[in-house]
């Protein structure tokens, strides 16, 4: 996967070994360890496999893969995919507004969720905690422009089975 690439002051390197001893401990304490049914996550329908533009892995061992995220532009949806093991993402938080996104799920179900403007804020790191996810696709209906100075999203996925 390469070399690393610097996130704001610090570099993936420096977070994937900071995560590198708790993972395991979380792992355990969450009762996640036990292979995950897989009838709701068909093959082929991986986030990577089937939204390599949005999808793609920085790291991966026996433990864990992460991924960098990319939103897709205004008016633009990703392919419908899955993301099969518990997550967290990280992702660089200044406040603002949001993106209005909509979810939509294979069966037509769309659930809309709309741009919510925050108090703006220096810089920090913002940490998401995400159970598994079955199929998906994720509209952009519009979204704040990101500086070319933000660090990407990661998504840490926790393999389970």
């Amino acid at each position: 996967m390469g070399s690393m690439r610097s996130i704001g002051t610090i570099t993936r390197r420096q977070i994937l070994a900071a995560l590198g001893p708790v993972i395991p401990a979380f792992i355990v304490s969450q009762g996640i360890a036990n292979p995950q049914d897989k009838s709701g996550f068909p093959d082929g329908y991986d986030a990577v496999q089937a939204a390599p533009n949005s999808h793609r892995v920085i790291f991966e061992n026996a433990l864990v893969r992460v991924l960098e995220v990319t939103v897709p532009p205004p008016g633009a949806t990703e392919p419908m995919h899955h993301h099969r093991w518990p997550s967290f993402f990280l992702s660089w938080d200044t406040g603002g507004k949001t993106p209005h996104v909509r979810y939509h799920r294979p069966d037509g179900n769309v659930q809309d969720q709309p741009s919510v403007d925050e108090p703006v804020h220096a810089g920090r790191w913002g940490i998401g905690w995400m159970k598994p996810e079955p199929m998906h696709a994720i509209q952009v209906v519009d979204a704040p422009k990101r500086t070319p100075t933000a660090p990407p999203l990661l998504r840490v996925e926790i393999k389970c089975g």
